[in-house]
């Protein structure tokens, strides 16, 4: 258990989005469930669209209930939703609602201005907008549209991260750098929207012996939407034979339940692990 039914006040409810994707949503969903299942105090509901190419009637029938629910996580990029649940979705996040985006979900819905906006940083031609990372020596940098890298990613390997903000609830007493567990980092994402609105949580090193780009790329941020906010989390690649090391990472484990309490709440009280990883790779 990664916390104690002390940690968590009041309930928190739930709802991951899935079931069309590039990436094995039947076995990412189950585990982020599981995960946030022994959570004391969080429930969690699965709401599942209809398969790709189902006729329009099933899609007339999938109507998620966002507002019942105190955050909502997107494990899905595939057929665009209907327009009346795209809507739903927009009414939720603007009035307050927290969403976290996992993995390749920023990668969903292109020309969806509002959803591309929430995410701030997404795989899109470099014509799209700038993407934002860290030179060798740490420091922030950026790519205006046009130019630099185009969004993809290497092969799979641990990554090393880096802690870039220390007040945030998420990762107040994470250290500095840290280590993650076999994962695909995504690379050179783009953004239109104002700077000043992206805040970057955590980066992680892309080897560029590994395909990378051989600097630091944003892998944890948010960004408000209205009264509410979206926070990206770039980890959780789970495909073929992967053996879901990135989802079972104390690390990707931590950022996963905080989040939804952030999200959720505003604080987070679950404590940083002490099986946390510093040098080396710990899993769950």
């Amino acid at each position: 258990m990664l916390l104690d039914s002390a940690c968590l006040g009041d309930s928190v409810k739930v709802l991951i989005v899935t079931g069309q994707h590039s990436h094995e949503w039947e076995r990412s969903t189950p585990m982020m469930q599981k995960i946030l299942e022994k959570t004391p105090g969080m429930e969690v509901a699965v709401s599942q669209t209809p398969k790709k190419g189902s006729p329009p009637a099933a899609w007339d029938g999938w109507r998620p209930e966002f507002a019942r629910h105190d955050c909502v996580i997107v494990d899905y990029n595939q057929q665009r939703w209907p327009e009346p649940v795209n809507k739903a979705f927009e009414q939720y996040v603007a009035g307050g609602g927290g969403v976290m985006i996992i993995h390749a979900a920023k990668n969903a819905f292109p020309g969806w201005k509002a959803y591309e906006d929430m995410v701030g940083l997404l795989w899109r031609q470099p014509g799209f907008g700038y993407s934002l990372y860290y030179d060798a020596d740490g420091r922030a940098a950026r790519d205006e549209a046009g130019r630099g890298p185009r969004a993809a990613h290497g092969s799979n390997y641990p990554w090393k991260m880096t802690t870039h903000d220390h007040t945030h609830p998420i990762t107040r007493d994470f250290p500095k750098h840290w280590v993650h567990a076999l994962d695909e980092l995504y690379h050179a994402p783009r953004a239109r929207i104002k700077r000043s609105d992206i805040h970057i949580l955590l980066s992680a090193w892309s080897d560029a012996t590994k395909g990378g780009t051989g600097r630091g790329e944003p892998v944890l941020w948010w960004v408000p939407y209205g009264k509410g906010k979206c926070l990206t989390n770039t980890m959780g690649h789970v495909m073929g034979g992967n053996t879901m090391e990135s989802m079972r990472c104390v690390g990707f484990q931590v950022t996963l339940i905080r989040g939804v309490q952030w999200l959720a709440t505003g604080k987070c009280s679950l404590p940083l692990a002490q099986d946390f990883p510093l040098d080396e790779v710990r899993l769950r």
